[in-house]
């Protein structure tokens, strides 16, 4: 875009200095033109071979107003189409600058939204493994008093079974 830019703003200086050149090559014409009318006001009687070769001069003079006007004409439509594609170029990056303007707060919003849900997702994380710990800790001394447990359930068993065994001892010994 900014080479585009600079592309146009060459064309519309090339544009002014042809318009400044051609207003020179006018003014210098109507200097001249104006400076022949004088000399024929001064050569009043002059022949009418001096008479022809003034009304040529003055046609050429006419025909050469004509061509810079025309000059002036495509100059000033050369301008206006480089005005107009130079205007059109940065309506064109405006647009553009305002799209990218908008995918740029889209893009910003989306991350801080990304930020805080990763955020979020490491607070609950951090929740998650603090849970496990205790769980975990709690897990080993369930198991720690189960292993308790069973081994007085164990020694109780044993000691069911030694009085049964004694019990039975007994009866038999009594029976005898």
């Amino acid at each position: 875009m900014q080479a585009r830019i600079y592309e146009l703003e060459e064309e519309v200086e090339v544009e002014r200095q042809s318009r400044a050149k051609a207003e020179k090559q006018r003014a210098d014409l109507a200097r001249e033109l104006e400076e022949l009318g004088e000399r024929l006001e001064e050569a009043g009687g002059a022949t009418s071979a001096q008479i022809e070769l003034n009304k040529k001069r003055e046609a050429e003079m006419s025909k050469l107003r004509r061509d810079l006007e025309e000059a002036n004409i495509q100059h000033e439509s050369t301008l206006a189409n480089l005005r107009k594609k130079h205007n059109d170029a940065v309506s064109e990056m405006g647009e553009q600058i305002d799209q990218l303007n908008k995918l740029k707060t889209k893009a910003e919003l989306e991350r801080n939204a990304a930020l805080r849900e990763t955020k979020t997702t490491r607070a609950v994380a951090e929740e998650i493994a603090r849970e496990k710990a205790t769980t975990e800790k709690v897990l080993k001394q369930l198991k720690h008093q189960l292993n308790e447990v069973q081994s007085r359930l164990d020694e109780a068993n044993r000691t069911i079974n030694d009085l049964d065994v004694a019990r039975k001892k007994l009866i038999i010994e009594t029976t005898e």
